[in-house]
């Protein structure tokens, strides 16, 4: 079962074996079973398509998901009816943020549930909704701004940009920066799904142009292009390393940036249910309310 529904996601058996860390045999033995035991067709078999279903298909993926769901609610709660919630917790990650917010919510899971174990999955704000969406993962760390407006959503901070200015720049010497200030430097921009739109748009509502000298998918990469006195960058998330200029860069808060997106973990109705979830929830508002993300954040956000 999981099997197919894999196969309807990823839309081919080549990524769906990927995901799964199986034989292409295996997938299509499977499915050749299920559609024996159905005596329905699930699948057309087109020449240079590979597998593509049929309505059948479509409709008993949508329960066999759901009945998967289901199953995995169930097992977490009767692992937890004999202590402490336990199981497996399959979590997502915005990428950018991971080394930052990762390691005081996994510490605090940790202490209070060493039973509970953590499945981690990164991916831009893009993928991480498709994975919450197709039951990938259970609970995502991301932005609220990226995030289909019914779905349940904890926030736990707003996050303020950051600008991140070569050492060597006269402006790296001020406490806070403005975006009128900004505007005169080449930008180094993260460019990944929804950040674009973001960041240059804090220009646009100010009626203010800037030069994209440079764009990368990698935190890693923009930190080091600016670091290396390519242009300046903006992040939302900054951490003490950040600040000190050992990178060959400090990060300034920016003083009139208005939009600052709430930060914090969205989950799906269906694993909002099981206990494993809500401890898990419970957890990483405790976390947020005993400020273990201060340190990332504008004292006045």
């Amino acid at each position: 079962m999981r099997y197919l529904v894999t196969v309807l996601h990823r839309g081919s058996i080549a990524q769906a074996a990927k995901e799964l860390n199986i034989s292409q045999s295996s997938i299509v033995a499977a499915i050749d079973l299920m559609e024996a035991e159905l005596d329905q067709q699930l699948f057309r078999r087109i020449p240079a398509k590979g597998l593509v279903a049929t309505d059948l298909g479509h409709a008993v993926g949508a329960r066999i998901e759901s009945f998967l769901d289901e199953a995995r609610i169930l097992e977490s709660d009767l692992m937890s009816l004999t202590g402490s919630p336990s199981g497996v917790l399959r979590m997502g990650c915005y990428a950018p943020s991971a080394p930052y917010v990762l390691p005081p919510i996994l510490k605090a899971i940790r202490a209070a549930y060493p039973q509970i174990r953590v499945d981690l999955r990164e991916g831009d704000m893009q993928s991480i909704n498709e994975m919450l969406a197709e039951g990938v993962v259970d609970v995502a760390l991301t932005y609220k701004r990226e995030t289909p407006e019914r779905q349940p959503f904890e926030a736990m901070f707003r996050a303020t940009p950051w600008a991140l200015i070569p050492a060597t720049e006269q402006l790296a010497q001020a406490k806070t920066v403005s975006l009128a200030d900004l505007s005169k430097m080449p930008m180094i921009l993260l460019d990944l799904p929804g950040t674009r739109r973001y960041f240059m748009g804090l220009f646009d509502n100010r009626d203010l142009a800037v030069d994209v000298a440079h764009t990368t998918k990698s935190s890693l990469v923009l930190r080091g292009l600016v670091g290396a006195g390519f242009g300046f960058s903006l992040l939302n998330i900054c951490g003490p390393t950040d600040r000190d200029g050992s990178g060959g860069y400090v990060a300034l808060p920016v003083i009139d940036a208005e939009d600052a997106p709430r930060f914090g973990l969205a989950y799906s109705a269906s694993s909002a249910r099981s206990s494993l979830v809500q401890s898990v929830l419970q957890t990483c508002r405790e976390v947020g309310q005993a400020g273990a993300f201060s340190h990332l954040i504008m004292a006045d956000s």
